[in-house]
C-alpha cells in the first residue's frame, strides 16, 4: 500500500500534536516528586500531639478594590471583616496582597489614583483598630500603581494611607519560641505606573532580582519560608533564571491579581517544578474571599473561605497530600503524630467536631485551647495508600460545616494539580504575548509580500456592470 505525501504529512502532524499534548500534560500537572536537589534534614520530633504547641496561623486577603463609584457594600463588609472576623480568628499576621483600591473612573474606561478611596481604606483600619490586634502587612497591586509618574510623587497614596507605607520588596520574620518563620514580599509593580491596561504584567529588573536572592539567602535559617506578592509568577517578567527559581526554597508563594477569572477558575493553585506551591487567592472585591493559613509543627495547611460563612474549619494534621512537599516539609511527623488536629473558628459556641476517615466515624474531637480541637489516632493504621478524612463541625446556633481532603502517611505518594490551573499559573504569559505579537507582524508582512508579487488581475471580456455604471 502506497501512502501519499498528504497522508504522511497529516500523520506526522498528528504525532507531533500528541507528543506536544503529552509534554504539556506532564509539565503542567506537577505535584509529585519535586525536581529540586536534596531535601532538608527533618527531625521526627516534636510531632503533632494533644498540646497547643508549635502552631500559629495567618490570614490573607487580596484584591479589595475599595471604590468610590461601585458596590456600596464592599466597604462596610471589609470593615466588618477587620473588626469582627479578625477578632474571631485572631491571626498573628494578616497579609493583604495588593489592589487595596480600585483606581478606576466612574465610566470604567479611565484609571487614576483617587485619594478618597485611600482615605476610606485608612479610615477602616483606624476605626476597626485592626493594627492593634495583629500585624497588618498590606502591599501594592497594579491598581494601586495606576498613573503614578514616580514613587516620590504626591499621587503615590500608598506611602501615605497604607499600613506598611514602604515601597519595594522586603523580608518580615515572625519569631516564636519554637523557631523563626520568614515572609518575603515580591514587589513587581511598575514605576512609573502606566494607566490600565498597560500594567497587567509585573516587572523585576536585575537589581531587584539580586535583592530578592539576598532575601532568600537570609531566610535559610528560618523553620519555613512563605513568599507573597500581588502578581502570579506567570505574569511577572524577570531576568534569567527567573522568579520561580529565586523563590525555590519557599514552601509556598501567595498571590492575587487574577481574581477567579470571572468565575471560570474559582480555585487557582499549582506547584512549581522546584516544589514551591503557588496559591492564588480569589478576590474580596466580588467574591469576598479570604484565606487562613497555618503552620502546625512546620506542616503547612490552608483553607480558602467565604466571608461570614461559619464555622471555618482547617485540618492541620494529617495535612492534604495534594499540598504536601517532601522537599520543604517534615512529612515524617504525620507518621509519628499521636492526634488528629483541627482549627475551628466561629462566633458561636462549638457543640461538636466529628471526625471520620474513609467513611468510618472515629469519634468527636475535644477542645484543647483557642481554636484547636484534637482526636487521638494511630497513623500506622493508614500507612498504605490514599485515605480521605472528613470533619463536620456544628455550632450552638445550628450552623454546620464539613471539610475534608485526601491524605497519605507514605511520603512516596503524590497527587497532581489540574491542568488548567497549572497552565494559567506556570505559563510565562509575557512570552506568549511576545510570540503573538511576532506572529501578527509576520502575517502582515507575509500578506504584503504576497500581494506585491502576485500578478495584477485582468478582466476577461466586457463587464456589463462596468459599462452600466460609466
Amino acid at each position: 500500500m502506497v501512502v501519499g505525501p498528504g497522508r504522511m504529512l497529516r500523520l506526522a502532524a498528528g504525532l507531533l500534536a500528541a507528543a506536544l499534548a503529552a509534554l504539556l500534560l506532564d509539565w503542567y500537572g506537577q505535584a509529585g516528586p519535586q525536581r529540586l536537589g536534596q531535601r532538608r534534614p527533618f527531625a521526627r520530633e516534636p510531632a503533632p500531639g494533644a498540646e497547643a504547641t508549635n502552631l500559629f496561623w495567618v490570614v490573607q486577603v487580596s484584591d479589595i478594590h475599595i471604590s468610590r463609584f461601585r458596590d456600596p457594600k464592599r466597604v462596610p463588609d471589609f470593615e466588618k471583616f477587620c473588626s469582627e472576623t479578625i477578632d474571631i480568628i485572631q491571626p498573628v499576621l494578616v497579609l493583604v496582597t495588593g489592589d487595596l483600591t480600585d483606581a478606576k473612573t466612574k465610566d470604567k474606561l479611565g484609571s487614576e489614583q483617587i485619594e478618597v478611596e485611600w482615605q476610606t481604606y485608612q479610615l477602616i483600619l483606624k476605626r476597626s483598630r485592626v493594627m492593634e490586634k495583629t500585624k497588618w502587612i498590606d502591599i501594592k497591586g497594579n491598581h494601586d500603581s495606576f498613573n503614578i509618574p514616580h514613587l516620590d510623587s504626591i499621587q503615590n497614596y500608598y506611602r501615605r494611607y497604607s499600613a506598611w507605607h514602604k515601597d519595594g520588596s522586603f523580608h518580615y520574620v515572625h519569631r516564636t519560641p519554637f523557631g523563626n518563620y520568614s515572609f518575603i514580599c515580591v514587589d513587581a509593580t511598575l514605576s512609573p505606573g502606566p494607566k490600565r491596561p498597560y500594567n497587567f504584567f509585573g516587572i523585576l529588573n536585575m537589581s531587584q532580582m539580586e535583592e530578592l536572592s539576598s532575601l532568600a539567602t537570609e531566610s535559610h535559617h528560618s523553620n519555613q519560608t512563605i513568599w507573597f506578592g500581588h502578581y502570579p509568577t506567570s505574569t511577572i517578567i524577570s531576568p534569567s533564571s527567573g522568579i520561580r527559581m529565586v523563590m525555590s526554597s519557599a514552601t509556598a508563594y501567595l498571590c492575587g491579581h487574577l481574581h477567579t477569572l470571572g468565575g471560570l477558575m474559582p480555585v487557582l493553585h499549582s506547584r512549581h517544578p522546584q516544589g514551591t506551591l503557588e496559591l492564588e487567592l480569589g478576590d474580596w472585591m466580588k467574591n469576598r474571599k479570604y484565606r487562613i493559613l497555618a503552620f502546625d509543627h512546620d506542616l503547612l495547611s490552608f483553607a480558602d473561605l467565604n466571608f461570614e460563612e461559619w464555622p471555618a474549619v482547617l485540618i492541620t494534621n494529617p495535612k492534604s497530600l495534594l499540598y504536601s512537599s517532601s522537599t520543604h516539609e517534615p512529612l515524617v511527623k504525620i507518621l509519628h503524630s499521636t492526634h488528629i488536629r483541627i482549627l475551628v473558628f466561629s462566633p458561636s459556641f462549638i457543640t461538636s467536631v466529628k471526625v471520620s476517615i474513609d467513611g468510618v466515624h472515629l469519634g468527636d474531637a475535644h477542645h484543647v485551647s483557642g481554636p484547636l480541637y484534637v482526636l487521638k489516632w494511630n497513623p500506622q493504621n493508614y500507612s498504605e495508600g490514599l485515605h480521605h478524612i472528613d470533619v463536620t463541625v456544628q455550632d450552638a446556633i445550628g450552623k454546620s460545616s464539613t471539610q475534608g481532603h485526601t491524605f497519605a502517611v507514605n511520603e512516596n505518594l503524590s497527587l497532581r494539580f489540574g491542568f488548567l490551573s497549572s497552565l494559567i499559573l506556570l505559563t510565562d504569559h509575557y512570552i506568549l504575548a511576545r510570540v503573538l505579537f511576532g506572529l501578527t507582524v509576520l502575517v502582515q508582512i507575509t500578506l504584503l509580500l504576497i500581494f506585491r508579487y502576485l500578478r495584477k488581475p485582468t478582466l476577461k471580456g466586457k463587464s456589463q456592470c462596468f459599462v452600466c455604471i460609466f
